[in-house]
């Protein structure tokens, strides 16, 4: 008969026990995935004109009635004043015998219509309702207005009355990175527009077709409904032929000063390598961020606004400065302070960027942008920019490769990618930067 005030297992076999379930615990949270994201579902077909047709969906779309649709187009062209008034016209009254704006028209259906463009890529996107009363209208109305848009003199004329002589900074900036002779380039580029050539170039649009995108649910007759519509919208559609070149930039970096007085705002650009990987994608991302709340730590600046620009041959990253005119900042500002100011150019040195130096502010970096990403990835819209703006159809990284594997990307994603990626992807020899003074 055995002994009930016995214990099951002796101390050092209990002790063995204990240690075995600790490090068993530890293995699995290596393992475990640090994030639930969805991974889409991708089908592909042709339009009849040959066009590719990427349908993107995921369960968690099943119960919305939001569908996000984006035709995409290379249509190479150095003179972005063009581009945007092609586009500025498409999306105001170009509806045949109409007064009101193809958003106002949209609006009652539930649907709305944007644009997008870079010094590689243009596209035309709708947000359209999946449900048959709203997606059959809609699909009708936009077929009328791509098909053969009425670009109207008046409106023109009032667009170019509106629009400010002087270049944005982005323009400026584009023009001081990728083009030689900046100066010439820009009074090439800001040549007005004439209403034949915005017809024209809106048909070398369509000359130059990429890709239709669509992301979200659709029903078996709703997707009857958007073929037949993609099939007649797309019908005298060709496919871009003339890719844009890689520039390769030489050891041009320089800072252009405008006018004279207390420095007011800096804008910044660099040139990137083109981004042909996930953890590439998710660098630039951290790095973005490292950079805009590093600078906006600064007693000195008010804030500060960064975009990039990912295409696929000549990507890069820009960045705008407001400095603060406090009087009451400067003066308390000791000399050991303005040496801690950190300049805007450091941040393009592999080797003083603050996430590569510090394991902790990298980490911190990482948890925020995995919490935002398992947001992110739930929204089509989101979806709709990784499909256009991030991934691209004849580059390393395309949408199916992202679909499929970012979540083990960012699942795996170290200190040491990072730190690779970043010495990759950023051409430090290329900055630009243009101080403006007041």
């Amino acid at each position: 008969m055995s002994d009930s005030n016995k214990p099951l297992f002796s101390r050092p076999v209990l002790a063995a026990i204990m240690l075995f379930c600790t490090l068993a615990i530890w293995l699995l949270n290596l393992t475990a995935t640090s994030s639930t994201l969805p991974t889409p579902k991708l089908e592909t077909w042709t339009t009849s004109s040959g066009v590719p047709v990427v349908w993107l969906k995921q369960e968690t779309w099943e119960n919305s009635n939001k569908v996000e649709l984006r035709f995409a187009f290379r249509s190479v062209t150095t003179n972005t004043v063009l581009i945007e008034t092609t586009l500025a016209m498409l999306m105001s009254d170009s509806l045949p015998l109409s007064t009101a704006s193809i958003n106002q028209r949209l609006a009652p259906l539930a649907a709305s219509a944007n644009s997008y463009y870079d010094h590689e890529n243009q596209v035309i996107g709708l947000t359209l309702n999946n449900e048959t009363d709203y997606l059959l209208p809609s699909l009708s109305l936009v077929t009328k207005w791509l098909k053969s848009p009425d670009f109207k003199r008046r409106t023109f004329d009032n667009w170019q009355a509106q629009r400010p002589l002087s270049p944005d900074a982005q323009h400026e900036l584009e023009d001081a990175l990728f083009f030689d002779s900046a100066a010439e380039q820009i009074s090439r580029n800001r040549t007005p527009a004439s209403l034949e050539r915005i017809i024209d170039y809106y048909q070398s649009l369509k000359n130059a077709a990429v890709a239709i995108y669509i992301v979200g649910d659709l029903t078996l007759e709703a997707q009857k409904s958007l073929q037949t519509a993609l099939n007649e919208i797309s019908q005298d559609f060709q496919i871009a032929k003339n890719p844009a070149e890689q520039i390769q930039h030489e050891p041009l970096s320089t800072i252009i000063q405008q006018n004279q007085g207390e420095l007011w705002q800096t804008r910044s650009a660099i040139a990137l390598k083109p981004v042909a990987t996930i953890k590439e994608w998710i660098s630039l991302q951290i790095w973005g961020a490292d950079l805009v709340a590093t600078l906006n730590q600064q007693q000195h600046i008010d804030f500060v606004q960064l975009a990039l620009t990912l295409s696929p041959t000549n990507p890069w990253a820009w960045w705008s400065i407001q400095y603060s005119n406090n009087p009451i900042i400067a003066p308390t500002v000791s000399n050991e302070e303005m040496d801690q100011l950190i300049d805007a150019k450091s941040l393009v040195f592999t080797e003083q960027v603050p996430s590569i130096k510090s394991e902790k502010r990298f980490q911190t970096l990482l948890d925020t942008f995995k919490t935002q990403l398992e947001t992110q990835a739930l929204s089509p819209t989101w979806w709709s920019y990784i499909a256009t703006q991030i991934t691209h159809v004849d580059s390393q990284l395309t949408l199916e490769q992202f679909a499929n594997n970012y979540q083990e990307a960012v699942d795996s994603f170290s200190a040491e990618d990072y730190q690779v990626a970043i010495t990759q992807l950023l051409i430090s020899s290329s900055y630009q930067e243009i101080q403006v003074y007041q």
